[in-house]
């Protein structure tokens, strides 16, 4: 088998929910194939499925450094992200996310996470704008967007308290 069929297989075998034989896979696919982005990815993906959270770091930030792009890319960054945050990483996750949003601003998925890394990383306020914006741009509810100008202006006001004076 290719790089991509081997792929095509460890992915059937996660969806059969045979983590562990994915991962054992891509292992002997990485042993043949050790400085490709693609298949550094999907190593990173596997042990992020197995919850080993540091070793899918540490693939994934391999993969970026061995030149990932295209949709692995915009994957690669938002997982990398999801695990930065999840292990207290902040910073990086928010540095991570925000890249992913730059590189990829019509995928929406990245903006849903950085929102998170923001409210993670004590950036309330920041969360809460890129949440209001998100939906404002994505919803079609009808009551919501009865409401769209008031809540376009909170989003950049949201501190914002009347006197009565």
């Amino acid at each position: 088998m290719n790089i991509e069929e081997t792929i095509a297989r460890a992915k059937e075998l996660r969806r059969a929910d045979e983590l562990e034989e994915s991962l054992e896979l891509l292992l002997d696919l990485l042993g043949e194939h050790p400085d490709d982005p693609l298949v550094l990815h999907e190593v990173g993906g596997a042990y992020d499925l197995l919850g080993e959270v540091d070793d899918a770091i540490v693939y994934y930030q391999k993969a970026l450094d061995a030149g990932l792009t295209g949709d692995p890319l915009q994957e690669c960054l938002l997982c990398l992200g999801i695990c930065q945050r999840g292990v207290g990483e902040f910073d990086a996750a928010v540095d991570t996310l925000a890249t992913a949003v730059d590189q990829f601003p019509t995928r929406n998925s990245s903006r849903v996470f950085l929102a998170l890394a923001y409210y993670s990383n004590g950036q309330a306020d920041e969360a809460v704008r890129l949440l209001l914006d998100l939906l404002l741009k994505t919803t079609q509810d009808p009551d919501i967007l009865d409401y769209a100008d008031t809540l376009d202006y909170y989003k950049d006001n949201l501190d914002e308290v009347w006197d009565e004076e």
